[in-house]
C-alpha cells in the first residue's frame, strides 16, 4: 500500500523530445538546445521529466513501436493531435503509457468497454513491476458499478442518481460523511474492484472516492461519456486543460459523440410526466396535447423535419412557445421529486426528461441537427433530435487538451475519418503491423455479390458452397459475418435446405465443423460463444455465424485457435433507405462535396475491418480472411493495411471452378511457428 500522489521533485535529467538524447541538468542550464539534433529542450513539471521511455517499456521494442512512440512524443511536445492506425497486438497501450508517463503531465485514457479499462490498468501494473516505479491510476465509473448503498443498488441508472443526490442532500447516506478527506494507504492503482473493496473497508462511497483520487493520480481511465458529455465533465470536475488525452478504440468517436449530443422524446415519457404533474395538483394539459400530437405522427411513416419545423410543430401542439413552457414547468420538478420521496419512491422526474429535450431543441447549432418522427424498438412513437456533426463533440475535447492521441486498429480510410470528426489538420499515420506478413492471408472472391438485386437463392447457395470448400483450409475455429440478422438467417436456412449445413445426432455441422449461430440477447450469446470456443480448439473445429456491428464483431476477442479463418459475406453498408442515413449523407455533402458518399462507404468498411480484427489479437496470431463480395476488390484500398498480409489473392469463382477447389499447398497456407 502507498499513498497516491503526483511527483513534484526537480528533474535529474532532460530527454530530448526529438532524438531521445539525455542531458544532465548542468548541460541543460548551460545551453537549452540538444547537443545531438539542436532541438529546443523544454523543462517539464515533474521529477519524471528526465526519465527515458525505454526505462519503462517492459519489453524489447519493435521498430514499428519505436516509430509510433517517437510520433506520440512529437505530437504531445507540440500540443497537437495524432490519429494513428495500428493493428491489434501492436502494443499501442503499453507504448503510449511508457512514453507519456515521463512527461509528468496527467493522462486521461478514454476507452469504450470495461475489458479495455482492465487492460489499461494491467499494462500500468506491468510498467510498475518492470521499472520499480509506482505510477498511479484510477478508473472513473458510474454509480451503477460503484455504489455500495443497498438503497440504490439495483435501481435503474437515472433513479439511482436521483436517490443518491437526495440521500446526500439530507445527510442520510452513511458512506459520504467523510468523503471530503482523502484517506491514506490506498493502493496505487484503483480499478473498480479496488474502489469497491476500499469503500466497504473504510465505509466510504467508492464513486465519490474515485472523484477525490482523480485529482492526484498519474492516469485517469474513463469511459467515453466522461470525455464527450460536457455535463458529466462539469459534474465530476474532470478538467481536460493541461492534460494529455488518449482516445483508445477511437474509430467510433464520431458516432459516440453524436449519440451523446442527441436526445429522444417518447409518448411514454410524456404520459409519465402528465401523471406527475397531476399528482402535485397541476394541470397536465400541455403534456396531453403533445402526447396526442406524437400519437398522431406515429401513425404516419417516419418523417424528417428541420429543427425550426419541429419546434414550430411542438409549439403548435402545446399552444405556447417552448421557452415559456420551460420557465413555467422547471419549478415543478423539485415538487415532483419531493412527492416521490414522501411516497418512498426514487426521486426521478419524467418531466425533467421533457425539459431536457426542449432545452436541447432551444440551444444553438440548429443547422447541425435534424428531427425525426419515428417509432422505437417496441413500436411506440418517438421524436428523435439527432446531432449530424461529430465535430460538435470532438472539437471542444481536442481544443481543451494539451495533446491528443486518437488510436485504433480500424481508422481506414484515415483521411476521410479525420474530415468527418473535423480534424483535417491532425497528424495522420498508418503503422505497419508487428506480425510477419506471411501470418495473414486474404482471398477476395469477385465471383459473388450480396447487393439487394443479386441476393438470389442461387447466389446465396453459391456463397455457401464456397465457404464450405474453403473451410477445408481452416483447421480450428472460423467466424462468418453477415450484413444483417435477417440475411444471416436466410442464408442458414437455405444452406440447410441445400445440404451445405447438415444435421447429425441433433447437432449442426458445416464441412465437419460444429455449427453455431450467435445469440439474440447478451446472456444467450455468452452461452453460444462459450460452447463455440470450447469446440473451436478440438479436432475438426467449429464455425460461428455473427452479424456485422453485432455482439461479436467489436469488443469480443477470439484469439489463437478460436478464429483461424474469417469469412465476410457481403459489405455492411448502412440501410440507404433509413431517413437518418440520408440526412447524414446530405449534411456531410453540404459541408464538402462528396464527403457524404465517402462517409457512407467508410462506415461500411470500418465495420468490416472491425470484424477482421477479431482474428488477430497478438503478435504471434495468424488468420486467413475470405472476402465474399466483389465490392471488396473494387474498394480494396479501404481495407486496413494490416489485414492484407503480402497482398490479397483474387478469385472469380464460377460453378465450374467451384468443383475444382483444392486444399491450399503447404506454402500457401499459414503455418503456426
Amino acid at each position: 500500500m502507498v499513498n497516491i500522489c503526483m511527483g513534484t521533485a526537480m528533474a535529474s535529467s532532460i530527454e530530448c523530445p526529438q532524438c531521445g538524447k539525455i542531458h544532465t541538468i548542468d548541460e541543460y542550464n548551460e545551453d537549452r538546445f540538444c547537443r545531438e539534433c539542436k532541438t529546443y529542450l523544454k523543462t517539464l513539471p515533474s521529477g519524471e521529466a528526465g526519465k527515458s521511455w525505454r526505462a519503462l517499456f517492459p519489453y524489447e521494442p519493435y521498430p514499428q513501436q519505436v516509430e509510433f512512440i517517437d510520433d506520440v512524443k512529437d505530437t504531445v511536445a507540440k500540443g497537437g493531435v495524432l490519429i494513428a492506425e495500428a493493428c491489434n497486438g501492436f502494443g499501442k497501450t503499453i507504448s503510449t503509457l511508457s512514453c507519456l508517463l515521463p512527461t509528468g503531465k496527467q493522462i486521461i485514457y478514454a476507452t469504450r468497454t470495461h475489458e479495455q479499462v482492465r487492460q489499461v490498468l494491467l499494462e500500468l501494473e506491468t510498467i510498475n513491476e518492470k521499472s520499480g516505479e509506482k505510477y498511479s491510476a484510477v478508473n472513473l465509473a458510474s454509480r451503477n458499478f460503484l455504489c455500495i448503498n443497498p438503497d440504490c443498488r439495483g435501481l435503474p441508472s437515472n433513479e439511482a442518481q436521483e436517490l443518491c443526490h437526495s440521500l446526500r442532500k439530507d445527510g442520510e447516506c452513511p458512506y459520504t460523511h467523510e468523503i471530503e478527506r482523502l484517506p491514506s494507504g490506498l493502493p496505487v492503482i484503483m480499478g473498480r474492484k479496488q474502489l469497491i473493496k476500499e469503500g466497504k473497508r473504510r465505509n466510504l462511497c467508492p464513486y465519490y472516492l474515485s472523484r477525490q483520487i482523480m485529482q492526484k493520480v498519474d492516469i485517469i481511465v474513463a469511459p467515453y461519456p466522461y470525455i464527450f458529455n460536457p455535463m458529466i465533465r462539469l459534474m465530476t470536475g474532470l478538467d481536460l486543460e493541461s492534460k494529455i488525452l488518449i482516445l483508445d478504440e477511437g474509430h467510433n468517436i464520431d458516432q459516440v459523440g453524436q449519440d451523446i449530443l442527441s436526445d429522444t422524446l417518447s409518448e411514454r415519457v410524456l404520459s409519465a410526466a402528465a401523471e406527475e404533474i397531476r399528482l402535485i395538483g397541476k394541470s397536465p394539459r400541455y403534456m396531453h396535447r403533445l402526447g396526442e400530437h406524437l400519437l398522431k405522427r406515429g401513425e404516419e411513416k417516419p418523417r424528417l423535419v428541420a429543427p425550426s419545423v419541429l419546434e414550430e410543430e411542438i409549439e403548435k401542439a402545446l399552444r405556447t412557445d417552448i421557452h415559456t413552457f420551460i420557465e413555467g414547468h422547471a419549478p415543478l420538478v423539485e415538487s415532483i421529486k419531493a412527492m416521490k420521496v414522501k411516497n418512498n419512491n426514487p426521486p426521478v422526474s419524467s418531466l425533467n426528461g421533457v425539459l431536457t429535450f426542449f432545452e436541447l431543441l432551444e440551444s444553438s447549432h440548429k443547422g447541425k441537427y435534424v428531427g425525426l418522427y419515428t417509432k422505437n424498438y417496441y413500436g411506440a412513437p418517438v421524436i428523435e433530435y439527432r446531432c449530424l456533426d461529430p465535430s460538435l463533440a470532438v472539437e471542444p475535447v481536442v481544443k481543451g487538451s494539451d495533446g491528443v492521441l486518437i488510436m485504433s486498429g480500424t481508422l481506414s480510410p484515415i483521411d476521410t475519418f479525420s474530415e468527418i470528426i473535423g480534424q483535417e489538420k491532425a497528424e495522420k499515420k498508418v503503422y505497419p503491423p508487428i506480425q510477419k506478413s506471411n501470418r495473414i492471408k486474404m482471398t477476395i472472391e469477385k465471383g459473388v455479390s450480396s447487393t439487394y438485386r443479386e441476393r438470389t437463392d442461387q447466389m446465396i447457395t453459391k456463397m455457401g458452397r464456397i465457404i464450405s470448400k474453403d473451410l477445408e483450409n481452416v483447421k480450428q475455429g472460423a467466424l462468418i459475418f453477415f450484413t444483417q440478422r435477417g440475411f444471416m438467417n436466410k442464408c442458414i436456412n437455405l444452406w440447410t435446405k441445400k445440404g451445405i449445413i447438415q444435421r447429425r445426432r441433433g447437432l449442426n455441422f458445416m464441412n465437419e465443423k460444429r455449427f453455431f449461430r450467435e445469440g439474440r440477447d447478451a446472456s444467450q450469446n455468452r452461452e453460444v460463444v462459450k460452447r463455440y470456443k470450447r469446440m473451436a480448439g478440438n479436432i475438426g473445429g467449429a464455425v460461428l455465424c455473427c452479424v456485422f456491428r453485432g455482439r461479436n464483431s467489436e469488443g469480443s476477442n477470439f484469439p489463437g485457435n478460436q478464429a483461424r479463418g474469417i469469412f465476410l459475406v457481403g459489405v455492411p453498408y448502412a440501410n440507404y433507405g433509413d431517413p437518418l442515413v440520408k440526412a447524414q449523407m446530405k449534411y456531410f455533402n453540404k459541408q464538402k462535396r462528396g464527403l457524404g458518399n465517402k462517409w457512407y462507404t467508410m462506415d461500411a468498411f470500418r465495420a468490416a475491418n472491425q470484424s477482421l480484427g477479431r482474428g488477430i489479437r497478438g503478435r504471434d496470431d495468424w488468420c486467413h480472411y475470405w472476402m465474399l463480395d466483389r465490392r471488396y476488390y473494387e474498394h480494396r484500398n479501404l481495407i486496413s493495411k494490416w489485414a492484407m498480409g503480402d497482398g490479397p489473392t483474387v478469385r472469380n469463382t464460377t460453378g465450374k471452378t467451384l468443383g475444382g477447389f483444392k486444399k491450399l499447398k503447404e506454402d500457401e497456407t499459414i503455418i503456426e511457428i
